[in-house]
């Protein structure tokens, strides 16, 4: 539901408002445009900065990562048993937040900004982290970015939420990729130190 907002301007506020480039429309649609054009640019930071606010923020980031993983204690799938409705708003949601980019009808994609993102976090995180699991990493990654994109605003029930829509509608599959990867780093090294074995062996 929107809600309808009446804001008081001083003269050179308003004059100030009115001759911005950065945004389009007019009065009241240049002040929304305004505040999207903040929350497109507020998760600009470097990844050295998302390290310290996950050393910050752990306890918090940790909260949220045991909610999406007691979700997936109830059924493989979570969004497989929601309803239409509730996947619908918060889809809408994300687009606010511009998370994700619609592009038909009922269908939607992760931002550019929120992937490329997301794709130096997983990184980070699963170097950081060795102990931790690949889709561990990939949910911490997003749970960070959507408390970043939600500027502190977002419910504990959307970050959950958002986190496994993403997830297992796009974001997963970098998991999967990553998780094969390191697999098959594991095994390349293996095998040059089986090869040298069954050589000694033989000349023994």
């Amino acid at each position: 539901m929107a809600t309808i907002l009446n804001v008081n301007l001083s003269d050179i506020e308003y004059d100030i408002l009115k001759t911005m480039t950065i945004v389009e429309g007019e009065e009241g649609e240049k002040l929304r445009n305004l505040l999207r054009y903040y929350i497109f640019n507020l998760p600009e930071l470097s990844s050295a900065k998302y390290a310290v606010k996950r050393v910050e923020n752990k306890e918090e980031i940790e909260s949220y990562l045991r909610e999406v993983w007691a979700a997936y204690e109830l059924t493989d799938n979570p969004t497989e048993v929601w309803k239409e409705e509730k996947i619908n708003k918060l889809s809408t949601d994300l687009i606010e937040l511009n998370v994700l980019l619609r592009t038909g009808e009922k269908q939607y994609v992760p931002a550019n900004k929120f992937r490329s993102l997301y794709k130096m976090l997983l990184h980070d995180i699963a170097t950081e982290s060795r102990d931790m699991d690949e889709y561990s990493a990939s949910c911490v990654a997003t749970i960070q970015l959507l408390m970043e994109f939600g500027a502190g605003v977002l419910s504990k029930e959307m970050i959950r939420d958002g986190t496994i829509l993403l997830n297992e509608g796009w974001l997963f599959v970098y998991a999967t990729a990553m998780k094969k990867a390191r697999e098959f780093m594991k095994t390349k090294k293996m095998i040059p130190e089986a090869a040298t074995i069954a050589a000694l062996t033989k000349k023994v």
